[in-house]
């Protein structure tokens, strides 16, 4: 995948929105709305906006403490409400590397404030955030989460928030100009010391007003009037009239293609100090991690070796099977907890506790096959949901999880922690990426493609009986398989029931399910089979029946409404569905009319569709095949995707007419 580039659309929103910005200025003074900014109802450039950032602020800025440099990261945002749904920009939440202790390298919450503006019978009343509004938690050892709540926030309401963290690391994160709703005016403002050497790059397709010039800088030191002289290099970035990041269906991470500035540390040089180079490469990060306590250090020993010997696991002779039954055995003995982690717990602790991670889960099984013969390592990745994962940065934070490879043959395959009801190459949708790097000392290949994966093929054949009254009794035998297969066993382990199942199925059908059967629809398999009998009625009216003749409703409507998009679409998995019916109609009546057959194919050929019916006496026979073979399609790619899809259920609505013969 590769980061959006400027499109003609969003060329002319650009345009649009500059001509409203004019009735609208960017307040850049804080502790006082405008009449413009408290009186203002809705966003012309974006009338569905629940809420707008009216301004927002980033100020970067090196210090000196004790002889080290610090980071003061400043923030401020100012937020109009709009609508109900805005009213949840009232909560906020800022995430830092913390220490308790201040034993080693951290961040420090330094400044924290809000304020809800109102205007109530025609004043002004400003509201201000109390101490019992703000809570801390902290996400594991090095990670806080400060959650805020600004008081008094209604529809009209106008919010300021500003807050400083204290940085021990010289390192920047990614600047963001456009979030979740839109942005009328955004600034980033960073100062770096010649000592620091940074290489910057600005993503996205709105690109940002830049200002760089070379600057002088005066820090104290110490305590007293000291001070220190140097050089340094000044940036400016300024964003207007940004567009919102919704979410959108067939999309996993908008903020991914949102506009941003990376600024990557890659040398610090200190008079007086050795030169320290921070450029990394992937070899890098694979060295670092592989040396790391909680990630390469948890490759050793396999702990449930003694189990492994009683289940027999050694006697399997099929190498698929042999990995299968390790992996069922693991998670006999450990639960998911529903958490994506890079790094893990020691495997005594998950053991006992009977419950952990993906990444502790999958630290046992690569032990467990290593233990069985095979060569297994880690996959590390970026998660679909979490991001594109950006290659030319090579770093442990572009990661957030892995999962696990094994060899069989010359062939790698793959398994992950997390998994309840798959199979080996089966793995949950966001985490079929295209980027994902072998980490290993004796690794077979670097980078490894998984967004062809877990491809899910769906079989239906239906044989049905058509009454004159317009009655359909039909058998239905579905094969799943895949990610097909997973996603129908995920629905019956959800069901409350097996009648809650079934009642849900009957109503997405559209039918009366009279029975049903399932196979291989517990734990894991490579296949599900459902078998059923169902009743529908079609339309009929004298001597004439409306028959649609696919029984099952394979699609019945196209998720992809918008007649424009700047953002791609992403489809969960590759998938084929194949689906043939055959109708016995009632005797004394014949077709009047077939519709023409349907053969739909892009030029890339990774979306097909074929759609054919055909009659031989009292017989009639159709059948569907609808295969999607790639799950990223580029922006520019909307149109054929939307058309495709949109044809494909125009032409499944197809009705065919039966009729009494004279």
């Amino acid at each position: 995948m590769k980061t959006t580039r400027l499109t003609f659309l969003s060329v002319m929103l650009c345009l649009a929105t500059m001509a409203w910005a004019q009735t609208l200025e960017p307040n850049l003074k804080w502790g006082k709305p405008t009449d413009a900014e408290l009186n203002m109802t809705t966003y012309a450039p974006d009338p569905e906006a629940e809420a707008v950032v009216l301004c927002g602020q980033t100020v970067l800025r090196y210090d000196l403490s004790s002889g080290s440099f610090k980071l003061i990261r400043s923030t401020k945002k100012r937020i109009k409400v709009l609508k109900e749904e805005g009213k949840d920009k009232a909560n906020g939440a800022i995430s830092y590397m913390y220490n308790g202790h201040r034993l080693g390298n951290c961040e420090q919450l330094v400044k924290l404030k809000a304020t809800a503006y109102n205007m109530v019978d025609g004043k002004l009343v400003k509201t201000k955030m109390e101490g019992d509004m703000v809570n801390h938690e902290d996400v594991n050892k090095t990670v806080r989460l400060t959650k805020y709540t600004v008081p008094q926030v209604t529809v009209g309401t106008v919010i300021e928030v500003e807050y400083e963290i204290e940085s021990d690391f010289n390192y920047i994160d990614d600047w963001r100009a456009q979030s979740d709703i839109p942005v009328l005016y955004t600034s980033f403002d960073v100062t770096v010391p010649e000592y620091f050497t940074f290489s910057i790059d600005e993503l996205g397709g709105y690109p940002l007003e830049r200002k760089i010039e070379d600057t002088n800088m005066s820090m104290s030191v110490g305590t007293g009037n000291d001070k220190l002289l140097c050089g340094g290099r000044h940036y400016q970035f300024i964003g207007r009239n940004m567009p919102a990041l919704r979410k959108k269906k067939l999309l996993y991470a908008p903020e991914s293609y949102g506009q941003r500035v990376s600024m990557e540390l890659s040398a610090v040089q200190i008079p007086g100090r050795v030169y320290k180079n921070y450029s990394s490469t992937w070899a890098n990060v694979e060295e670092r991690l592989l040396e790391n306590s909680e990630f390469g250090v948890r490759i050793g020993k396999n702990p449930l070796k003694t189990e492994m010997q009683e289940a027999g696991v050694a006697d399997i002779a099929d190498p698929v099977e042999r990995i299968m039954a390790i992996y069922s055995l693991l998670k006999d003995r450990v639960k998911w907890n529903e958490k994506y982690t890079l790094y893990a717990e020691s495997a005594g602790k998950v053991l006992k506790e009977r419950s952990g991670s993906n990444a502790s889960i999958n630290f046992i099984l690569i032990n467990m096959l290593r233990d069985a013969g095979f060569d297994a390592y880690p996959a590390v990745m970026r998660s679909r949901d979490k991001g594109i994962l950006t290659v030319s940065r090579a770093t442990v934070d572009e990661l957030n999880t892995f999962v696990v490879a094994v060899k069989v043959g010359d062939s790698l395959h793959y398994l992950d922690g997390s998994v309840e009801d798959g199979w080996l190459d089966v793995l949950p949708d966001h985490l079929l990426v295209d980027r994902a790097r072998i980490v290993s000392k004796e690794k077979p290949v670097e980078w490894v493609d998984l967004s062809k994966l877990s491809g899910g093929k769906e079989r239906s054949m239906v044989n049905a009986e058509l009454q004159p009254d317009g009655t359909l009794h039909a058998d239905v035998q579905t094969k799943f398989s895949g990610s097909e297969a997973a996603s129908l066993r995920r629905e019956f382990r959800m069901a409350t029931d097996s009648a809650t199942f079934v009642s849900k199925l009957a109503q997405e059908l559209n039918c009366e399910i009279e029975s049903l059967t399932l196979g291989g629809h517990h734990g894991y398999g490579q296949e599900v089979e459902r078998k059923m009998h169902v009743t529908k009625q079609c339309d009929a009216a004298g001597d004439m029946i409306y028959l649609n003749p696919w029984v099952l409703n394979v699609m019945t409507e196209n998720p992809l409404t918008e007649e424009q998009r700047t953002l791609p679409v992403e489809f969960p998995y590759i998938n084929t569905e194949n689906l043939t019916t055959i109708v016995n109609l009632p005797e004394g009546y014949v077709v009047e009319d077939l519709p023409q057959p349907l053969v739909l194919k892009s030029d890339d050929g990774a979306l097909s569709c074929v759609i054919a019916s055909d009659v031989d006496g009292s017989t009639l026979s159709s059948g569907c095949q609808i295969q999607i073979g790639k799950i990223f399609f580029a922006p520019d790619e909307y149109p054929i995707v939307k058309n495709f899809l949109d044809e494909v259920c125009k032409r499944l609505q197809d009705v065919i007419v039966i009729k009494k013969a004279p």
